[in-house]
């Protein structure tokens, strides 16, 4: 009897995990099996519409349906159309088309055309049906298919759409506004166009109200990096710590804080504080290979290998040169290498290994040519693009003109003679306009060279972009207060009478200990009511001195350099580049392009 009872107890667990097989997927990048049913989340979008449904969706999408075979995909999208006619769905039918379209393969050579229509379609028919959601849904996922086939021009232009259609939509309508928003950012990020890319991610500066919006914390560490890579250490630690320290209840939250916590470690290593670092960066490091996120652990492994470098601890930074590597080895992220390279050049420099130094030297040259390629081919991209219209539209006029030659030589010659003129002319008209701008740039800086600077009145700077007040009380940025504004009272005393900018080895500790005040505080001060970090601050100053001195003619037999030097510059290059920055014009253009009497 016991015999019995046990083999039908074996027979019956054998039989529900034949029954729940159908409706698993082995992940490998974590090793495990994931068990779910499909029939339940679609049965909750077709009941109770996509609000009610978003976390179930999401989690189905990105823990199940991304990694099933294409003929499992098939299955299940057999399966959402089967339930879209019982259940007489037409939210269920167009999802159906739209994940059709997300699991088509690319074409010969990568063409997307085919699978760029059908999700275009998916965007036509939420169009017809009001369904603004999908809409949105549809015309992001063409983002991403343009974006992953390195057609970033379309992908661009794609995002110009989808800004257009978030203007329209509440986030109360559309629960993933904010991560849309922080894509575009992203995106903008990613080219470097930063003008661009902060305020997109400040729009997706809000409280979440469902479980898979990561928006608020993945913006907030985006914006933190964007400072922490422009110097100002002090707001990318707040956004970085703000990111960590939210009540925020989201997806991967323990993953976020990790990528939290090894951006702070980051910033105190731009602090030059690598001990400071590495418990931040260790810890990081220790959550993201407990998820086998090797991408993750492959950038925070190279910057505790660059902690250990700058305390010459030799033999840690090579074990985590290698770890890295391996991380490297195991994601398809290979734009780590672009700092790996220089990194691994300098280790071996140390160490005195010349040649591997001279190596991995050349090869950070050969990385930086292919990303430098890699960005200009947006606009040869868009330049190939208008040069194939241009040429079926000389086509079709070619065709016409055919039985005539006499008439097309003399219609293409006066074209070119044309062309040559029209060209002659504008660059003439240029090169004044261009003369006219130069000095009309000089009059404006010599202006406001001779203006008082306006933090130097009560009145305090406007350091950030508006935005709307739910956003505001969010980020709760703080506001000047009076004792910040009588404190630049002080500071500007000190700066623009003693000159103390000339000081080449001027700092904010070494200002602060002359103050005899905090430097914390007195960068504060300078943060609010500025809105500059203290480098800024002071190379302003510095820009306006130059400004005077090129503009007497009797400094013409003085080097540009002994003028960087002597306003406080270190170096010529920094002296340049705030100058340009400042200014619009270098300070030979400048000197260049000075009235004279």
């Amino acid at each position: 009897m016991r015999r019995l009872f046990l083999i039908l107890s074996l027979l019956l667990t054998v039989s529900i995990v034949n029954a729940f097989s159908i409706d698993s997927v082995y992940v490998k990048q974590y090793n495990r099996v994931r068990y779910f049913c499909s029939d339940s989340v679609f049965y909750k979008l077709a009941h109770d519409g996509f609000i009610k449904s978003v976390d179930d969706l999401s989690d189905y999408y990105e823990d199940i349906f991304n990694y099933l075979p294409l003929d499992r995909q098939l299955q299940e999208i057999s399966k959402v159309r089967r339930e879209a006619k019982k259940y007489n769905s037409s939210q269920l039918d167009i999802e159906a088309d739209y994940m059709y379209a997300l699991v088509l393969p690319a074409g010969e050579n990568n063409d997307i055309s085919y699978k760029i229509a059908k999700m275009e379609e998916v965007v036509k028919k939420a169009e017809r049906q009001n369904n603004m959601v999908m809409k949105i849904r549809a015309m992001e996922a063409i983002f991403n298919i343009y974006w992953k086939s390195s057609l970033y021009a379309k992908a661009f232009a794609q995002t110009y759409v989808i800004d257009e259609q978030l203007k329209n939509i509440t986030a109360e309508e559309y629960p993933g506004r904010g991560y849309a928003y922080y894509q575009i950012g992203r995106a903008y990020y990613f080219f470097r166009n930063y003008d661009k890319a902060i305020p997109y991610l400040r729009q997706a500066l809000k409280p979440p109200k469902y479980y898979f919006d990561r928006s608020n914390l993945l913006a907030r560490n985006a914006i933190g990096s964007y400072y922490n890579l422009i110097g100002n250490t002090d707001s990318a630690e707040y956004y970085f710590r703000s990111a960590y320290f939210s009540v925020d209840n989201v997806k991967l939250k323990p993953v976020i804080d990790a990528v939290s916590l090894s951006n702070i470690g980051k910033c105190l290593i731009s602090r030059g504080k690598p001990d400071d670092a590495i418990p931040y960066l260790r810890a990081g490091l220790n959550r993201m290979l407990m998820d086998n996120d090797y991408e993750l652990a492959s950038d925070v492994s190279l910057e505790l290998a660059k902690s250990y470098l700058l305390k010459n601890d030799f033999k840690k930074t090579k074990t985590l040169i290698d770890s890295t590597q391996l991380f490297i080895r195991r994601t398809e992220n290979t734009d780590l290498y672009q700092s790996l390279y220089p990194l691994m050049c300098c280790y071996y420099s140390k160490v005195g290994n010349k040649e591997l130094a001279l190596a991995f030297f050349d090869s950070t040259l050969m990385i930086n040519k292919y990303f430098q390629d890699k960005y200009s081919s947006l606009i040869l991209l868009k330049a190939e693009q208008d040069l194939y219209e241009t040429k079926a539209r000389v086509m079709n006029e070619d065709m016409k003109a055919k039985e005539d030659a006499f008439k097309y030589k003399i219609f293409y010659g006066s074209i070119i003679i044309l062309i040559i003129s029209v060209g002659l002319i504008v660059s003439i008209v240029l090169y004044h306009r261009n003369r006219m701008a130069y000095r009309a740039l000089v009059y404006k800086n010599q202006e406001w060279a001779s203006e008082m600077l306006p933090y130097a009145t009560y009145e305090s700077a406007d350091v950030l972009e508006e935005e709307d007040k739910s956003e505001e009380k969010a980020i709760e940025e703080e506001q000047p207060t009076q004792e910040d504004v009588a404190l630049m009272k002080e500071v500007h005393e000190l700066v623009s009478k003693e000159k103390i900018f000339k000081n080449a080895d001027l700092t904010l500790d070494l200002m602060a200990k002359q103050m005899s005040i905090n430097r914390n505080y007195l960068s504060k001060a300078i943060n609010q009511t500025t809105g500059k970090n203290f480098n800024t601050y002071i190379n302003e100053y510095r820009v306006k001195e130059a400004i005077k001195i090129l503009s007497n003619e009797k400094s013409d037999v003085i080097s540009i350099d002994a003028i960087a030097f002597d306003v406080g510059f270190n170096n010529r290059t920094s002296f340049y580049q705030s100058f340009k920055k400042i200014t619009g014009l270098s300070p030979s253009d400048f000197r260049s392009n000075k009235p004279t009497v």
